[in-house]
């Protein structure tokens, strides 16, 4: 076997499964078609309705039955973007893994600084959480919001 092939066995070992992931997910964008028909929509109804039919679709499900929440719908769509951020984060190893880690970090530091803003103006804590950008979610925001409660100088 000559060397130029013995490097292919070890070529994509450590991205290969993460790079499969990101073209699967890459079929999942919308189409043009798609995106032309949303710009078309009149309400928010409409808008659901053609999201409804793409990948989109088991994230916005609305169960009350009520009038669609804009805030709602775009934290879902959020939603569904840090759970593929994260299926990949969990999926790659360091390189790739780090990048993504640190992508996040400026969507982290937004919701704690809203978090702690909240926190000073008196805002309720349950209203203030759900305000915040999901891809900015973190296992410590839990604990900075238990920590909040009790002395918003020391949060600080």
């Amino acid at each position: 076997m000559s060397l130029f092939g013995m490097e292919m066995l070890s070529q994509n070992i450590d991205d290969g499964y993460p790079e499969a992931v990101c073209r699967a997910l890459s079929k999942g964008l919308l189409r043009e078609e798609q995106y032309n028909s949303l710009i078309a929509c009149s309400n928010l109804s409409e808008f659901k309705l053609i999201l409804d039919e793409t990948d989109y679709g088991k994230y916005i499900i609305m169960n009350d039955g009520g009038p669609i929440d804009v805030n709602i719908l775009k934290r879902k769509l959020y939603q569904k973007l840090r759970d593929e951020i994260e299926y990949m984060m969990a999926n790659a190893t360091a390189p790739l893994s780090l990048f993504l880690s640190k992508m996040m970090h400026s969507y982290q530091i937004e919701n704690v600084v809203s978090f702690i803003s909240g926190v000073k103006n008196n805002q309720d804590t349950a209203i203030t959480m759900a305000s915040m950008n999901p891809l900015g979610e973190f296992q410590g925001l839990k604990s900075v919001s238990t920590f909040a409660s009790e002395d918003f100088v020391s949060l600080f």
